[in-house]
């Protein structure tokens, strides 16, 4: 019975850090993304979710929302080299 209680007191102190993170990820939900063009300026203050690609191959899409300097959310779509290097033809070990 008292494990069940720290186990319980654990979660309940890490929920506020998830809603939190998924907070961060939903920020600019209301927002049109604008597709990015070479030489467009972009006034970034303050990254608050980009597109995970670490697992993605090849040129991938990418979402940045960010905060600018006069405190206003907005989101861009660029293009992207994947950070994976594992294709479905690389020999897999173990």
């Amino acid at each position: 019975m008292k494990m069940a209680s720290v186990v319980s007191a654990l979660l309940s102190s890490l929920a506020p850090s998830v809603f939190a993170q998924d907070g961060l990820q939903n920020q600019g939900a209301g927002v049109a993304p604008v597709d990015y063009h070479y030489g467009m300026e972009i006034d970034v203050q303050k990254v608050l979710h980009r597109t995970d690609t670490s697992q993605k191959i090849g040129v991938v899409p990418v979402t940045l929302v960010y905060e600018d300097s006069e405190g206003e959310v907005r989101k861009i779509r660029f293009l992207e080299w994947g950070g994976s290097t594992i294709t479905p033809d690389t020999p897999q070990i173990g």
